[in-house]
Parts: structure tokens; C-alpha cells; sequence
């Protein structure tokens, strides 16, 4: 998606969709990081779900009355997915075009198996050292590195294997 189709999805939108898929956003971006770190599945729905209550809370303080809800629920639901709508392309935006300056180390994906307090630090070292050597000896100095990470250590038949997958994942972003 280009920069012009974005900015055009977000002329679908009015100001007050807007602003709360901006609340909900940021409301989203907080719970990932803090409460539902432990549910990934739940992010997909989530600016949806946010986006529903926000917009229907924002109708009802802007009427004084629950008649939004009741009387036009159809536009409250519209406009409440809208929101989440709006708030996604929000996100696409900040991950797309705010954060592409911040390189994300290659290797860190295919690490799952290392903890997560000390995926960063296997990535980074990993990648440092793997950008200098080649073949055979990128082999083995993933075979030896790997297991100072894993926990638990790895059998011999998955350290060969995940060695040999990280060495060709290098030589094919040298190819690039």
C-alpha cells in the first residue's frame, strides 16, 4: 500500500473517527505491550472491538441519551468498525513509515526457540558476527554459538538443522 492510497483511506473517514481511532490506537498499542502481551490472537480484533465501544461512549455523551444504541444502532456499529478501521491504517502508518528507520535484526524470527530476555541480545550477536563469515564457517560458528542460548540446550540433530537453515538464511541475504 503507497503513501497516497493510505492518506486516500483516511479521507472515507470523518474528524470524529478520526481522533477516537487515534484513542484507540494508542489504547491498543498500550494493552499489547502491557495486560494482553499474553493473548497475540486477540490484537487482530481488538481495534475493532475499541473502535465499537469508543464511538458508541462518543454518541452517547454527544446526544446526552443511550438512543444512540437503541435507535440507531446500525450507525453506531458503522461507524465504531470505522474506528477500527481508521485505527489499524494508523498503525500500518507508525509501523510502515515512522518506525522503517529502526532496522529489525533478520535472525530475530527465527529464534523463537531462545527466551525472550535473551532473543535480542542471541539476534545481535549472531547477526554481527555471521555478516563477516561464510559457508562452512558460518556453519560452525552457529553450531557453537546457538546452544549458549537455548534453553533448553538443543539436541545435535536440531542444533545441525537450525544451524544450517540460519546459515542459508544468510547467504541469501548477502545475495540480495
Amino acid at each position: 500500500m503507497s503513501f497516497v492510497q493510505l492518506v486516500s483511506a483516511f479521507r472515507l473517514y470523518g474528524a470524529d473517527v478520526l481522533l477516537l481511532a487515534l484513542g484507540v490506537t494508542l489504547t491498543t498499542s498500550l494493552l499489547k505491550k502491557t495486560v494482553l502481551k499474553t493473548f497475540p490472537k486477540l490484537f487482530v480484533f481488538l481495534p475493532f472491538i475499541l473502535g465499537v465501544v469508543y464511538f458508541a461512549v462518543y454518541r452517547m455523551i454527544a446526544t446526552g441519551s443511550i438512543a444512540p444504541l437503541a435507535a440507531d444502532l446500525g450507525g453506531t456499529l458503522c461507524n465504531g468498525f470505522g474506528c477500527g478501521c481508521a485505527a489499524t491504517l494508523y498503525s500500518v502508518v507508525c509501523e510502515k513509515f515512522l518506525q522503517g528507520k529502526t532496522k529489525a535484526n533478520p535472525l530475530a524470527p527465527l529464534l523463537e526457540f531462545i527466551p525472550e530476555e535473551k532473543r535480542e541480545e542471541a539476534a545481535k550477536t549472531l547477526y554481527e558476527e555471521a555478516k563477516n563469515l561464510s559457508g562452512e564457517e558460518l556453519r560452525k560458528y552457529f553450531e557453537e554459538t546457538l546452544n549458549t542460548f537455548a534453553d533448553p540446550p538443543m539436541s545435535e540433530t536440531e542444533l545441525l538443522a537450525t544451524a544450517e537453515l540460519l546459515a542459508e538464511y544468510m547467504d541469501s541475504l548477502e545475495k540480495k
